[in-house]
C-alpha cells in the first residue's frame, strides 16, 4: 500500500482538474462555434491574452495566412510574437481555431519538421501557395 503526502495528493488532483477541463474543450464542437465571442466564451478559463490570439486566428479565412507578429499585432501586443507562437502551440481549439494558418515572417513553419509539413499540405488544400516549403507571400494570400 503506498501513502502519498498531502502536497503530492493535491498536485495529483490538480492535474487531473487540468486534464478534465482540457477534455471539456476538446468535447466543444464545431458547429457550437459561431463567431470568436464563442470562442471567448469556451475559453473561460484561459488567460486573456490566449483568448485574443485564439479569437483573432479563429478569424482568418480558408486560403489566406498571418504571421505571428500580424496577430501580436491584431491583439495590440506588437512585442508578442513569440507567446503568440506558444499559445497557438497549445491550441486547445483545435481544429476550429486554424493555427495551421500562422506562418512565421518569412512564410515558413515553425516547429517539429512532420508538424511544419502538416501545416504546409493544409495550407496548400485551401490553395494558399508555397515554395521551398514557405508560403509564397503576398497580399492575395495575407490575412
Amino acid at each position: 500500500m503506498r501513502v502519498y503526502s498531502t502536497e503530492i495528493a493535491s498536485s495529483l488532483n490538480s492535474h487531473l482538474d487540468v486534464d478534465m477541463e482540457r477534455m471539456a474543450v476538446r468535447s466543444v464542437r464545431k458547429k457550437d462555434i459561431k463567431t470568436a465571442e464563442d470562442i471567448v466564451r469556451y475559453l473561460s478559463d484561459h488567460s486573456d491574452f490566449e483568448r485574443a490570439v485564439y479569437a483573432a486566428t479563429f478569424k482568418i479565412p480558408k486560403g489566406k495566412v498571418c504571421t505571428y507578429q500580424g496577430i501580436a499585432k491584431l491583439i495590440e501586443k506588437p512585442k508578442a510574437t513569440r507567446a503568440v507562437a506558444n499559445a497557438l502551440h497549445n491550441n486547445p481549439l483545435y481544429p476550429i481555431v486554424p493555427c495551421w494558418r500562422v506562418v512565421k515572417s518569412d512564410g515558413g513553419f515553425g516547429g517539429e519538421r512532420s508538424a511544419a509539413d502538416g501545416r504546409r499540405k493544409r495550407v496548400e488544400e485551401e490553395g494558399v501557395p508555397t515554395r521551398n516549403n514557405k508560403v509564397v507571400m503576398s497580399k492575395e494570400v495575407l490575412f
